[in-house]
């Protein structure tokens, strides 16, 4: 898979998600990994995390354009209980150090 076929995927997911008003958090791209087994006939794998706020008919959207995309491997879908906040940990240790209880 070249670098325009990783990006155009990566760029439709994106796509899917602000166009339903999502919101993108953070893309982590944590590059070419060496599989623990072959998938597809392929060895290595490039691994995106995706942090994004979006609602489950979105989700479901995301989903359902990964399955049937022939150059992705595998997804994993996970859901967090409280929102994805870059302001969290910050605030977290701020109150930590303050003596405050945690929420």
């Amino acid at each position: 898979m070249t670098d325009e076929e990783r990006a155009a995927v990566v760029g439709r997911v994106k796509e899917i998600i602000t166009g339903d008003k999502g919101v993108i958090v953070k893309v982590d791209e944590w590059g070419k990994k060496h599989l623990a087994y072959e998938i597809k006939d392929a060895q290595d794998g490039v691994y995106y995390i995706l942090y994004f706020e979006a609602t489950a008919k979105t989700l479901a959207e995301v989903t359902r354009v990964l399955g049937i995309t022939d150059t992705v491997l595998r997804f994993m879908p996970l859901r967090h209980e409280r929102p994805y906040s870059l302001q969290a940990p910050a605030a977290a240790a701020k109150a930590a150090a303050a003596g405050e209880p945690e929420e």
